[in-house]
């Protein structure tokens, strides 16, 4: 990439620079990326990488090789190959996506939480199946070990949907009229939350109960919880 600064005004151009050929294989790509530094500091744009209107959100594959975004309008998701700087795929959907989830490392198993209280499940195919939600959802989270989908929203409990046995469990109770989102721990697999009074709670997944004194009064209202960077 060059920056020009005439009339100290910094001009871009992200088409400048050194490029490879498309004809090379990924292992001779990547070995003159490291012999190259001007190949290391070039900038590959995702082709296609937009919404029609708007994007509610998006997540990276835990192998890191996908992108997918949801929004509208017309709700759709699409999803974007990493390696090959483009779209992969582009589905319709029949409600707008409030929050969805990868079961599995890459694309081919996720779980769309909808606005008109609709669980979808997707494989690499489509849709899989389509279940509905006594109240309206805020936030999902998923327990890998337990196969267990936890659906946070507009009530004081937090479902839990096990998808091996394919039936909801007994919920996760709080103390609070409505939970606005939900995160689990990746290291002790605690599931944290946050309410629509302000507090932050922790669940214990075992025991389905507050473990020790589960409630911190926050100043300010949540827009997201994140609990993987507070200690143990």
């Amino acid at each position: 990439m060059q920056v020009s600064n005439p009339n100290n005004v910094k001009i871009y151009n992200l088409s400048a620079g050194k490029s490879l050929p498309q004809w090379l294989s990924d292992r001779r790509k990547r070995s003159l990326q490291k012999q190259d530094v001007d190949l290391q500091r070039r900038i590959e744009l995702l082709q296609d990488f937009e919404m029609p209107t708007v994007s509610h959100c998006v997540r990276v594959t835990k192998d890191g090789q996908y992108i997918c975004a949801a929004g509208t309008y017309k709700p759709k998701v699409r999803c974007y190959d990493v390696s090959q700087m483009s779209l992969k795929f582009e589905r319709g959907l029949d409600s707008d996506v409030v929050k969805f989830q990868f079961l599995s490392d890459d694309y081919s198993k996720i779980v769309f939480l909808q606005n008109d209280r609709y669980i979808e499940l997707h494989s690499q195919n489509g849709r899989y199946y389509r279940l509905r939600i006594p109240k309206y959802g805020r936030d999902i989270a998923y327990h890998t070990a337990s196969c267990d989908l936890y659906v946070a929203g507009v009530s004081s409990e937090i479902y839990r949907l096990n998808l091996e046995q394919g039936r909801f469990l007994n919920p996760l109770s709080t103390n609070s009229s409505e939970v606005k989102c939900c995160e689990l721990n990746p290291v002790h697999h605690l599931l944290a939350c946050g309410t629509n009074t302000n507090t932050f709670r922790v669940l214990e997944y075992s025991h389905r109960k507050h473990p020790g004194d589960p409630e911190f009064k926050i100043p300010y209202p949540l827009p997201g919880v994140n609990p993987t960077n507070y200690p143990e």
